[in-house]
């Protein structure tokens, strides 16, 4: 079975091809505001690389957020329309999700992402399961908020499709037309920001 893991939260681009589970291939961009630009031709790599058409694919896993707010749409509607088009399985996971699963610990985790004005902020437990939830900080309010909590504070690593295949192989595929991306403005409002 054929995954294709596709992450554009963030500056880097991370495309993934996944075989039962095992990865295959991770190819990963910098871009600074060229995710339009590149993500169509990284995912035609990646299949072309290991010999397989859009058609051998049989679901699609993609970072849905919080994150750039052009990235995270650009990687979802992707996502979407390959799901819908070729009637394929489609899960979702959040950005903090892939760091949380990433890090092996046996305590609870506090993992962030900075923007220019704050932090997303992800609590989870050491099976990965949220906590609280999520919330964006702007620096100054996170300064106060992290004070008692260093020592839960992980720092973020290189992601591990295996992980987060593993995480999410149990979990309920979500109809492509109601995957959506999760903005910061969507957590301030959560929050009552």
């Amino acid at each position: 079975m054929y995954t294709l893991f596709i992450s554009t939260y963030d500056k880097l681009i991370t495309i993934g091809l996944l075989l039962n589970g095992k990865v295959l291939e991770k190819l990963e961009n910098l871009s600074n505001q060229n995710h339009s630009v590149l993500v169509m031709p990284m995912i035609d790599n990646i299949l072309k690389n290991n010999n397989i058409t859009v058609n051998d694919l049989n679901e699609i896993i993609v970072v849905n957020g919080p994150g750039s707010f052009t990235g995270v749409r650009i990687g979802v509607t992707i996502a979407k329309t390959l799901a819908y088009t070729l009637n394929i399985p489609i899960k979702t996971i959040s950005s903090l999700e892939i760091y949380a699963v990433s890090i092996k610990s046996n305590d609870n985790k506090l993992i962030e992402i900075s923007d220019l004005k704050g932090k997303y902020i992800g609590y989870f437990n050491k099976d990965n399961e949220l906590i609280n939830d999520l919330i964006y900080l702007k620096n100054d309010e996170y300064i106060e908020f992290i004070k008692d909590k260093k020592k839960y504070l992980k720092e973020k690593t290189d992601i591990n499709l295996e992980n987060i295949y593993n995480y999410l192989k149990d979990k309920e595929p979500i109809n492509p037309h109601k995957v959506n991306p999760i903005y910061i403005k969507n957590i301030e409002v959560l929050n009552d920001k």
